[in-house]
């Protein structure tokens, strides 16, 4: 069935029409700008729907349940973040490094009237806020992601601030980005329903020695 139809999508993830309608809003601009900016790769194009909006909205219902805030690092032309909010989560805060994604980030923010927040820095230099779970898709390796939040939770000026939830959409890499942590996490591992060799981690707590999968 078609995706980019709202029973194709919905036979997918349930989704209000006014949802769709946005999401739909933002595929289109995403065409538009693409033009201009390199929003993202350009293989995809043909695809987005699906290598990008399905797979981003299908983590929704890992996060529905979350009350505070929730970070997407390296939000790039808003994968998985941006989606998210559209989708009705509250609390999101994007962060892009790059200005000219930021604008578009805010163009969309606008055009689908969500509230979203926007940090237009590095990773590295985001200021300290309270957050309860940390997502991004196709930004790093696994260690380097868990590098990020780690750097970023010692920001706190409480010693004891517990640890943030990950989830991260992982491709083929997976296991030997996890093969290769000197920490241990532990993780649940979900398919993903746009790649089958592609899948859903999210990380529950994280100590220093081995991975485990429960």
């Amino acid at each position: 069935m078609n995706i980019e139809t709202y029973n194709g999508f919905c036979s997918q993830i349930f989704v209000s029409r006014e949802t769709f309608e946005k999401l739909s809003v933002f595929h289109n601009t995403l065409l538009k700008w693409q033009n201009s900016i390199n929003l993202i790769s350009r293989s995809t194009i043909n695809n987005i729907w699906e290598r990008h909006i399905l797979d981003s909205a299908q983590l929704f219902k890992f996060v529905r349940d979350i009350d505070g805030n929730i970070l997407d690092f390296g939000s790039g032309a808003g994968f998985p973040g941006l989606v998210l909010a559209i989708m009705g989560k509250k609390n999101v805060h994007l962060v892009e490094s790059d200005h000219k994604k930021c604008v578009f980030l805010k163009e969309i923010s606008m055009l689908t009237e969500i509230d979203i927040t926007i940090h237009n820095c590095r990773i590295e230099n985001l200021r300290f806020i309270n957050v309860d779970l940390v997502t991004c898709r196709a930004l790093a390796p696994l260690n380097k992601l868990i590098q990020y939040v780690e750097t970023y939770i010692r920001k706190s000026s409480k010693h004891n601030h517990l640890f943030p939830k990950l989830l991260f959409l992982k491709g083929k890499s997976y296991k030997s980005e996890l093969s290769q942590l000197n920490k241990k996490i532990h993780f649940k591992e979900f398919p993903s329903i746009t790649d089958k060799d592609s899948k859903i981690l999210y990380v529950n707590k994280l100590d220093m020695l081995n991975v485990i999968n429960e």
